[in-house]
């Protein structure tokens, strides 16, 4: 018998990995994706979380402080109430939620409600953008408007990538990661941009180059595949669910307008009571 490794030599291959895999594998991925789906579902995502929610939210919640206070010359107080409004129409996704799918349009759940909510937006957004003298009323309607434009098409893309992980489950984990991954990029560049947006082209300005997205969203309505149904499908338990978690944000920011405008009648009227509202509506978006 031979020792052991005498006269014979083993070896072992390592495969070497491309440095350029680094850059193909997320392109290889969204071709996935794409071939396995629809491409303007695809492009919805990128549209609605993307351009939407990461850079014209996060561009909006700047851009908006800077208005108040350069244009309209309004005291943080004052801001702070508003700010609360426009937060309601997140408040009031369940709401939108529940439209979508009980009320559809010739057939069609989705598409409707993302030109809906691209009219509502664009004409919100230029509103405010073309006109240097609007009443501090006229602006918060305006800012609810592209906030409710946000919201909508927010709900309406979740519901595509809900229906999309019902039938293909083993895609759901890869649309949540492009879901997040799109947001967070796009929030960044709103941040980052935000500043040097409105340094350069003022509130109102940087405000106009928010009309982008809900114009956007009008063209995806138009494009975005979807089947049409010839009758409702709803659930009707899902339904009542999402009216009660409706009715009780409704009810929760009616209670705190109530509990302030009680505290204002009773004398204790210390400049506190504005920024509580904001807080309140805040705390019952995030609890839904």
């Amino acid at each position: 018998m031979s020792p052991p490794n005498s006269g014979t030599t083993t070896t072992t291959t390592k495969k070497t990995k491309n440095p350029l895999s680094i850059l193909t594998e997320p392109v290889e991925w969204l071709r996935m994706l794409t071939w396995q789906l629809n491409p303007t579902f695809i492009a919805g995502v990128f549209l609605i979380y993307g351009l939407g929610q990461g850079f014209t939210g996060s561009m909006f919640k700047v851009v908006a402080d800077y208005y108040w206070k350069d244009v309209q010359k309004l005291q943080p107080s004052t801001v702070q109430l508003y700010v609360g409004l426009y937060f309601i129409p997140w408040v009031l996704k369940p709401l939108w939620g529940i439209l979508t799918d009980a009320f559809p349009v010739r057939g069609y759940r989705r598409r409707p409600y993302f030109v809906i909510a691209g009219v509502i937006g664009t004409f919100s957004a230029a509103i405010v953008a073309l006109s240097p003298n609007l009443a501090a009323a006229a602006a918060v309607l305006c800012f609810i408007g592209v906030s409710a434009s946000l919201a909508i098409a927010d709900v309406t893309i979740d519901a595509c990538i809900a229906r999309n992980s019902i039938e293909i489950p083993s895609l759901a984990p890869d649309l949540q990661s492009l879901c997040g991954f799109c947001s967070s990029f796009g929030a960044l560049l709103g941040y980052l941009g935000s500043g040097f947006f409105v340094h350069h082209l003022g509130p109102q300005g940087s405000l106009g180059l928010m009309v982008l997205f809900p114009a956007l969203t009008i063209v995806l309505g138009l494009v975005i595949y979807e089947n049409r149904n010839s009758g409702l499908h709803n659930e009707k338990k899902q339904e009542f669910v999402g009216v009660i978690y409706a009715i009780g944000a409704v009810a929760s920011i009616l209670g705190k307008v109530l509990q302030e405008s009680q505290a204002k009648s009773d004398g204790c009227h210390d400049g506190t009571e504005y920024p509580a509202l904001p807080l309140g509506i805040e705390g019952t978006f995030f609890a839904l």
